[in-house]
């Protein structure tokens, strides 16, 4: 089966469908790409692998690594291997300490997360690549203002600064779902100052 290794490339806020963002898969070797709607869970857990950004607590793909790593399993490989009515189907493959070969079904937001996790390569077959792939990204210009900025920021001495900015900056809507993210993340530090934006803007 001929398949294409793919690096990611990018992620941006996706026009349609709301509260969904845009996965840029490139190509490894090569200039072409193919573009993946995912939620927003999922695209927050991707930058966080990607800036290598500590977290308070296991997200979802961060407790899947610790219990594989339990049971002595490896995550070989991902593959993108399904295309149906705009969906993608990914498979990966872990081995065990017998090494036998696993095959779980995955959503390529989860095992992409997965493979930036534990440093595993990810493909896409070749036939799907080529059906669906383009030639330049259709994100030239710098986004808009979003929470996800506030994954890519420095770690500087002037980070309450820089947020108190980005959350002033934001509308109320963006607020309440970064609050969300927050506490399901268990990132009480944050969420104490998107709560303390929203109580000045209800005063």
């Amino acid at each position: 089966m001929n398949k294409i290794e793919l690096t990611v490339a990018d992620i941006h806020s996706a026009s349609q469908p709301a509260e969904a963002f845009s996965l840029i898969l490139k190509e490894k070797e090569g200039n072409r790409y193919v573009p993946v709607i995912i939620g927003m869970s999922e695209a927050r857990a991707i930058l966080i692998e990607l800036n290598q950004s500590p977290t308070h607590r296991p997200l979802t793909h961060e407790l899947f690594v610790s219990l594989t790593q339990q049971f002595n399993c490896n995550l070989v490989e991902v593959n993108i291997v399904h295309y149906e009515n705009g969906v993608y189907f990914a498979d990966m493959l872990l081995s065990t300490i017998q090494q036998e070969l696993i095959h779980i079904d995955a959503r390529p937001s989860d095992a992409i997360a997965l493979a930036l996790k534990m440093e595993a390569p990810f493909f896409m077959n070749a036939d799907i690549f080529e059906q669906n792939c383009q030639e330049e990204d259709p994100v030239e210009e710098e986004a808009e203002t979003n929470f996800w900025d506030l994954l890519t920021q420095s770690d500087d001495s002037n980070t309450d600064t820089f947020i108190h900015q980005k959350l002033s900056e934001m509308s109320t809507p963006e607020l309440e779902e970064l609050l969300q993210g927050a506490i399901e993340s268990e990132d009480y530090e944050l969420a104490s100052q998107i709560q303390e934006e929203l109580n000045q803007r209800k005063a």
